[in-house]
């Protein structure tokens, strides 16, 4: 059975979650336990990790509160204002919650250039670092260099690159750029990469799997199959694709290269990383 390495869950409200535009009307609903439930047993899923989708300690406490309600979620990365002067009692709170695994900063909607050289994030960083926890990097690839720089100040953090950092998919641009980028973070034996949120930064009609292959070919090559996560980012993917099809996007990728590597990719390094 596999593990999802990336989903989300919400009560859908207009005002909460204003990134969803018309453009995603399919995501305009509820999204919890009893569909997420169905859907991975449908998908041959025994488990997951749930994500954060609001900046919020409310919605960090709800997953929370979730997911001990349900066997199937093992863990939680949450949110927490890592520039807080509080910080260290805030995670001393948290510290009871056994599934919580780590965190995450929507970085990509960040319009300061300069937001991750900010001594208090850094600071931050490392304490989530001491306390051993992991941190998901959700960047744009125009912000790999700035990350790379980010990160070797906090050499000790076990971090994952959520959604191979949002590559120009779709316009098939800048892909040396990304991939140099990439290729900096990889050098990092501590980072590991997530096979997820491809295909919304993709054509959402017209995909196809070849859209996907040079950007998948090159985590494969910088990463390999023991840094490498599967995750479905449900239900945002459904934009663009159902989760059958972009859970066997990755399956027959994998399969064509290294089968008996596929353990690795769909559950096992996502339970050595999260430490489940």
């Amino acid at each position: 059975m596999y593990i999802d390495a990336h989903h989300h869950l919400w009560n859908y409200d207009a005002s909460e979650y204003d990134w969803i535009d018309d453009s995603m009307a399919v995501l305009k609903q509820d999204f919890l336990i009893q569909e997420l439930e169905k859907t991975l047993a449908q998908n041959g899923f025994s488990s997951s990790i749930a994500v954060q989708a609001r900046q919020s300690m409310e919605e960090t406490l709800w997953l929370l509160e979730l997911a001990e309600q349900t066997q199937l979620i093992k863990g939680v990365v949450g949110w927490i204002d890592l520039r807080s002067d509080n910080l260290a009692q805030q995670l001393d709170e948290l510290s009871e919650y056994a599934k919580l695994v780590g965190f995450r900063h929507v970085i990509q909607g960040e319009t300061d250039p300069a937001f991750m050289e900010n001594p208090n994030f850094i600071r931050g960083l490392k304490m989530l670092a001491e306390r051993g926890y992991r941190y998901d990097l959700l960047i744009f690839a125009h912000q790999l260099p700035a990350a790379a720089e980010m990160l070797a100040k906090v050499p000790n953090l076990n971090v994952v690159i959520d959604h191979i950092a949002k590559p120009n998919i779709k316009s098939r641009t800048d892909f040396d750029t990304w991939q140099q980028g990439m290729a900096v973070l990889a050098h990092n034996k501590a980072c590991f990469c997530k096979l997820s949120g491809m295909v919304t930064e993709a054509d959402w009609i017209n995909w196809t799997d070849m859209d996907l292959q040079p950007y998948m070919i090159t985590v494969w090559n910088l990463f390999g199959a023991e840094r490498i996560m599967f995750g479905s980012d449900w239900p945002v993917c459904l934009v663009a694709a159902q989760y059958e099809r972009v859970k066997q996007t990755v399956i027959d990728f994998i399969n064509a290269r290294s089968p008996e590597d596929l353990p690795l990719v769909m559950g096992d390094n996502a339970k050595r990383f999260y430490q489940l």
